[in-house]
């Protein structure tokens, strides 16, 4: 069996977003201030406001790897611990969900339409955040009893990963639509801006898999997936075994 170490997976994964955000912002800087927007398509490759680039790449499957790790604490949590093993199957159908849109921007889609019809402005100049932001507030109401039930260090630790993730994706969202819609979005500022809101939205997120890792190190113990020959279908043990370390 291999471990894998939270803080080591915590470290590559802040290098990661570290080198994504200044490459974002480098390439923002040789836009605005020193007037090369381009550089053979290496400006736009980091732009963190674009589609179908880096970036999005790795948000979207580091949301991915939300949702494959919750289904794991799914498969092998114990029928008579709490939270359930149905609410951490949920919850990793909501990541699946945000990766899927995180990867097709499927919000984008409804800014449009809600602009048209609604007549939206201000903070809700991107107006995909009237309807995500409910359903966040549903989520909220649906997964509280789950919440409590959780250990103390993982409760607050999904707090703070909800907290991060939400400020960049729905609070730096408004703010950059208010600025949008005074001061329009070819200037440095409102790429400082987006530069923000994807620094909170990937540190939440980093946050969450960090909690993730702990939990099922200190309440699953240990995991070995065997592919039987009929059916064919993952089976988890989480009996206690030594672990191999790398």
């Amino acid at each position: 069996m291999f471990i894998i170490s939270p803080k080591r997976v915590a470290l590559l994964l802040t290098g990661v977003i570290g080198v994504l955000l200044l490459a974002s912002l480098a390439g923002s800087f040789s836009t605005h201030v020193l007037g090369h927007g381009n550089l053979f398509g290496i400006v736009r490759l980091f732009n963190v406001d674009k589609e179908g680039n880096i970036p999005t790449w790795y948000a979207s499957i580091s949301l991915l790897a939300c949702s494959v790790l919750l289904a794991i604490i799914a498969q092998a949590q114990p029928k008579e611990t709490t939270p359930n093993s149905k609410d951490w199957r949920a919850l990793s159908a909501v990541f699946l969900f945000l990766s899927i849109d995180e990867a097709a921007r499927l919000h984008e889609l409804l800014i449009l339409p809600l602009r048209t019809s609604l007549g939206t402005r201000g903070i809700l100049y991107f107006a995909w955040v009237i309807p995500y932001g409910l359903l966040v507030a549903f989520l909220g109401l649906r997964f509280l009893k789950f919440l409590t039930q959780l250990p103390t260090k993982t409760r607050r630790s999904f707090f703070l990963a909800a907290f991060l993730y939400l400020s960049g994706a729905l609070g730096m969202e408004m703010i950059a639509g208010q600025y949008t819609t005074f001061h329009g979005q070819d200037n440095f500022t409102y790429a400082l801006l987006t530069t923000i809101e994807e620094a909170l939205e990937m540190s939440g997120v980093l946050v969450f898999i960090y909690a993730l890792l702990v939990y099922l190190r200190r309440y699953i113990q240990a995991i070995e997936i065997n592919i039987r020959n009929t059916p064919l279908e993952p089976v988890i043990d989480t009996s206690p075994q030594e672990p191999h370390s790398i």
